[in-house]
């Protein structure tokens, strides 16, 4: 099974990484997608930028992550929703995992933005954690 867990370093990511492990056997790929919605300053700039925050992702949860197979990927996009959904098609996911909000500055009541177009917007099953 091929999981993509949508990761933006926030609580509810890091719970929804620690439930998507969870339902994870041996032949099981994970991969975390972070979407950068920066607007470029140069195209060096832009990949600095990306770079950084992927490994700042990764770094957060090392220790959790250790001896799975997990594959980390950096999207540039000003639409994290339909980026998450494009990539899971490209690589034939079978599930995405998503936290119930994330770091962004506008909460909804009940899911945040990105979890919420996930759901409406995908034909491949999502998993929200609370």
């Amino acid at each position: 099974m091929k999981i993509v867990l949508a990761y933006d370093g926030s609580d509810y990511a890091r719970k929804a990484l620690l439930f998507a492990l969870k339902l994870m056997r041996d032949i099981d790929e994970l991969h975390m997608v972070t979407v950068v919605k920066e607007i470029p300053r140069s195209p060096e700039q832009v990949t600095i930028e990306n770079d950084k925050k992927a490994e700042e992702a990764l770094n957060a949860v090392k220790k959790e992550i250790e001896g799975y197979k997990v594959v980390t990927k950096v999207l540039e996009s000003a639409d994290v929703p339909s980026a998450i959904i494009d990539y899971c098609n490209k690589i034939e996911c079978d599930l995405i995992v998503t936290g119930s909000r994330g770091l962004t500055g506008i909460k909804k009541i009940v899911l945040g933005s990105v979890s919420s177009e996930l759901v409406s917007r995908s034909n491949i099953p999502v998993l929200v954690v609370k």
